[in-house]
């Protein structure tokens, strides 16, 4: 059954990312939005936390690791979203749970990936830099979703 539902996922994921509508959908502003936070994140980052060398040296080799598997988080999420738009006209009530538990699974990696790299990050960084970094990625993050979820509509 498990085999069925991922072979299900896979397919509409592949019919919806070649989905002009879902693209459509998406405004200038969140967009831009994106585009700007993404770009300018390590410097948003950098500029809250305040390192001395010695932590900088630490911080960013692993800080960098941290963003690529936490961006392919963030893409595997955008995916499901584009998914979600391309099919919100005609969306079958099973398309909508794989959706939410795809979304769920999301949610699910993503913490797990923040607990590991907090851990990670006690070895480069005081505990108050890295509760810092944890609460400036948090707004961060709450902002740039804010943008993207004003144009997704509820399910029908």
């Amino acid at each position: 059954m498990k085999k069925v539902v991922l072979v299900a996922v896979a397919l509409v994921m592949t019919i919806a990312l070649t989905n002009p509508v879902a693209a459509q959908q998406v405004s200038d502003q969140t967009i831009l939005t994106y585009e700007v936070l993404t770009s300018e994140w390590a410097d948003l980052i950098g500029g809250v936390l305040d390192l001395t060398e010695k932590e900088a040296a630490g911080f960013w080799p692993l800080y960098e690791e941290y963003g690529l598997l936490k961006g392919e988080l963030w893409n595997r999420r955008i995916d499901v979203i584009k998914i979600f738009l391309g099919a919100y006209k005609d969306m079958s009530p099973e398309m909508s749970r794989i959706l939410l538990d795809q979304s769920f699974n999301i949610e699910r990696q993503m913490l797990e990936l923040k607990m590991e790299y907090a851990q990670l990050f006690d070895d480069v960084l005081p505990p108050n830099k890295v509760t810092r970094l944890f609460q400036a990625e948090n707004k961060l993050e709450t902002t740039m979703m804010m943008e993207i979820v004003k144009d997704v509509p509820l399910v029908k």
